[in-house]
C-alpha cells in the first residue's frame, strides 16, 4: 500500500474482483453528502454484481492491516429496519476510511440470507483484502469457488425470483417454518454454504457442510 496515498485525500478507487475475474474499479468519494460512501459502495457493487439494491443488506470488510469494518448498511435495502437497527453500531464514516484504503485491492466474497427479521431472501457482501487470499487455493479468509461469477449468478436468479420472494415474505413465520419452507424449496443449502477448506484448517470449529436440500428433486 502506497502510505502516501492513504485516505488524506477526499477520494480513493479500491479494485475488487470475484475469483474468476479481473479486477473493476470502485470508487469512493468521502466529501460526497448528497450521495455518501456506502450508496457509492452498493450501487457500484450492484453493477457489478447484478444484484439488486434493495437486495443487497451490508457490506463486511477484513483488511490485512487488522481494521476489520463490519456491516456497512444499505440504507436503500428493502427492509429498511436492518439499518435503524444496527446502523449507529458498526457502519460508521470512520471505521469505512480505516478498513478502506486508496489502491487497496480486495476480492469478494456473497452469502445468499433469510431471517426472521428480515424477511425475504437477500444477499450480504465481503470485501477480503488480496493478502489474506491464498493464490493456491481456499482457505480461512477466502473461499474461490464460493467467490466465483457462477454463484453470484445463482444467487441473484433467487433474489430476483417474485415467487420466491413471495414465500419468504410471510410475516409471523418462526425460524423453524421458514427453514421448513427454504428446504420445500430447494434453497436452503444455497443459505449455509460453507468451504470445506474450514473444516481441513480448524477440524474441531464445528463448521460443516451442510445438505438440507430434497434430494429427489436433484
Amino acid at each position: 500500500m502506497n502510505e502516501n496515498n492513504s485516505n488524506t485525500s477526499d477520494k480513493i478507487t479500491i479494485k475488487v474482483r470475484l475469483s474468476d475475474e479481473d479486477y473493476h474499479d470502485i470508487s469512493i468519494d468521502w466529501s460526497d453528502e448528497s450521495f455518501d460512501f456506502k450508496k457509492q459502495l452498493f450501487h457500484q457493487l450492484s453493477a457489478y454484481t447484478g444484484i439488486p439494491i434493495i437486495h443487497q443488506a451490508c457490506i463486511d470488510v477484513d483488511n490485512v492491516n487488522l481494521h476489520r469494518c463490519e456491516g456497512l448498511m444499505n440504507a436503500e435495502f428493502k427492509n429498511g429496519d436492518v439499518h435503524e437497527y444496527y446502523g449507529w453500531k458498526f457502519d460508521t464514516k470512520e471505521d469505512a476510511m480505516n478498513a478502506l484504503q486508496d489502491g487497496d485491492c480486495f476480492l469478494l466474497h456473497t452469502e445468499l440470507k433469510s431471517g426472521v427479521y428480515h424477511p425475504g431472501i437477500y444477499c450480504t457482501y465481503k470485501l477480503v483484502h488480496w493478502d489474506l487470499v491464498s493464490e493456491t487455493g481456499c482457505n480461512f479468509h477466502y473461499c474461490h469457488y464460493l467467490g466465483s461469477r457462477p454463484i453470484i449468478e445463482r444467487f441473484t436468479e433467487l433474489v430476483n425470483s417474485d415467487s420466491l420472494q413471495k414465500a419468504m415474505d410471510e410475516a409471523g413465520l418462526t425460524m423453524e417454518e421458514r427453514n421448513r419452507t427454504l428446504i420445500n424449496l430447494n434453497i436452503k443449502h444455497f443459505t449455509e454454504l460453507k468451504c470445506s477448506a474450514k473444516n481441513l484448517i480448524y477440524p474441531g470449529s464445528g463448521w460443516r457442510i451442510h445438505s438440507d436440500y430434497l434430494r429427489y428433486r436433484g
